[in-house]
């Protein structure tokens, strides 16, 4: 099986884990892009940042280990930077620089050392602006904007997260070797959901 043959199932499994948008830049991403002019491995200077991010969006609970406790700092960056076009990619980067920019701005402090409160209300703007342009888009016809970047760093979030060892044994309810298939199970309250 060749690479793109690999990232077709990958993205059919997936089903609506990818919204549509980012879906075709990371089918996009199969293919060679000529003119490549944007440095992907500048990004692995950005791992501890990338990871700050996904922290917030999950963040440790008692119970359950964090999205920096499944290491998704370099996950991300590796799925950014391996299966991406080297637009998408630069338009990550340039997500980066402008959350740096508004924690700068908004509380004069790099974003790695804010508070989960002002984080969050960092977050507020940008799932604001994401929702917005995700409105815009679907009302026009035409060609595909990239999603947001916040949406895109949410999106490889979840699926680094709940596809992780962590994510998916202690943040899910997993058994190793699942017995026969039930369609519709009742969950009892309070009861984590199944990851297999």
């Amino acid at each position: 099986m060749n690479r793109r043959d690999a990232v077709r199932r990958a993205a059919f499994l997936l089903g609506g884990a990818i919204t549509f948008n980012s879906l075709g830049a990371f089918a996009d991403g199969v293919m060679p892009v000529s003119g490549q002019n944007f440095d992907a491995k500048s990004l692995n200077t950005q791992e501890d940042l990338v990871a700050e991010i996904a922290d917030t969006i999950i963040p440790d609970t008692k119970d359950v280990p964090g999205a920096k406790a499944a290491g998704l700092g370099p996950f991300i960056v590796m799925m950014i930077q391996d299966c991406y076009t080297s637009d998408m990619q630069e338009h990550f980067a340039s997500g980066l620089k402008k959350i740096e920019e508004v924690s700068q701005s908004q509380f004069n402090k790099s974003f790695k050392s804010l508070t989960l409160k002002e984080r969050e209300s960092i977050f507020k703007m940008f799932k604001s602006e994401a929702e917005a342009q995700k409105k815009n888009s679907s009302s026009q016809n035409g060609a595909i904007a990239p999603p947001h970047f916040f949406q895109l760093v949410c999106e490889l979030t979840y699926l680094g997260y709940y596809t992780s060892e962590i994510g998916a044994t202690k943040a899910l309810r997993y058994v190793h070797i699942p017995g026969r298939y039930e369609s519709c199970i009742p969950l009892e309250p309070g009861q984590k959901a199944w990851a297999t």
